[in-house]
């Protein structure tokens, strides 16, 4: 009779478990997004950080942008176990998000795929956690990265002219805000 027991307690375990995830609404399995890294270039693709295993790269410059102006964009790479880099999902599953520490000195505008621009609002310190966003959750995040935005400049003297037609430089999607948070939840259709 303990053998039966202990059988039909292992069969419930065994139903239980591949029904685990109570956020699914479907019995298939989702590819999640492992990275070890993260490295940010700029239009030139110089590096401007690079974070591994935790440990950020300070001899890098770091991301700046003047207030009153949009920064050239940010291409996103990943690096893998071994520090190789690698690209970023190419499924409709995966998406780039991010929260902004202040939302008053700093915006992002989101350029497709793994891709952004630093928008400077007004002169001050913030930070940005880049995501991989992956339906509800994500698959992996940086640390804190430090922002500076620099001192206002007229727009005709920004470095990088923001083009008012280009819809790709919009930042016109989904955001929430909560308190002195900015969110990013980027959804593709």
């Amino acid at each position: 009779m303990k053998k039966l027991q202990f059988l039909a307690l292992a069969i419930l375990s065994l139903i239980f478990a591949a029904c685990g995830d109570s956020n699914s609404t479907s019995t298939e399995q989702h590819e999640h997004f492992e990275v070890e890294g993260w490295r940010l270039y700029s239009a030139e693709w110089d590096t401007l950080y690079s974070v591994y295993r935790g440990k950020e790269d300070s001899k890098l410059p770091g991301l700046k942008v003047n207030a009153n102006c949009m920064s050239a964009h940010i291409h996103v790479k990943f690096l893998d176990e071994n520090k190789k880099e690698i690209a970023g999902p190419s499924d409709d599953e995966h998406s780039l998000g991010w929260d902004v520490g202040d939302s008053k000195i700093l915006d992002i505008h989101f350029e497709g795929g793994w891709g952004f621009h630093l928008k400077g609002l007004k002169k001050g310190e913030t930070t940005l956690i880049l995501k991989v966003k992956h339906h509800d959750h994500a698959d992996a995040k940086t640390p804190e990265i430090k922002v500076v935005v620099d001192k206002a400049l007229d727009a005709d003297k920004c470095p990088f002219q923001e083009d008012e037609d280009d819809p790709s430089t919009s930042s016109g999607t989904e955001h929430e805000h909560e308190g002195g948070n900015h969110n990013h939840e980027h959804d593709h259709e």
